[in-house]
């Protein structure tokens, strides 16, 4: 199936559309639920105020994105790094320099 030079409302259930391609493409104010994309690869995206909620980003890899003002909260973190350096070494350094710091 092919969509081309259009300006349509989509409305995809219980489908399988693996494999699928998607360039130039304006996706915003979109709702993706129970939605399988492992594997997916995800290039030049504008994900800006994208809100992620009950999700497995499980082994995925993120380079050369901007992640200012992310916020994440109530995420399974175990073995995330960070430009190589381990979330858990640098949540257990911040608390060590806040204790001695005395805050």
């Amino acid at each position: 199936m092919e969509v081309h030079d259009r300006r349509d409302v989509l409305d995809v259930r219980n489908a399988i559309v693996s494999n699928s391609s998607f360039d130039d493409v304006n996706m915003s104010n979109s709702e993706f639920h129970n939605v399988n994309l492992s594997v997916a690869k995800i290039h030049r995206a504008n994900l800006a105020n994208a809100k992620v909620e009950d999700a497995n980003l499980s082994n995925a890899y993120f380079t050369n994105v901007n992640m200012s003002n992310v916020k994440i909260e109530n995420a399974q973190v175990a073995g995330m790094m960070i430009n190589g350096i381990s979330l858990g070494d640098l949540l257990q350094a911040y608390e060590t320099a806040k204790t001695a710091g005395g805050n």
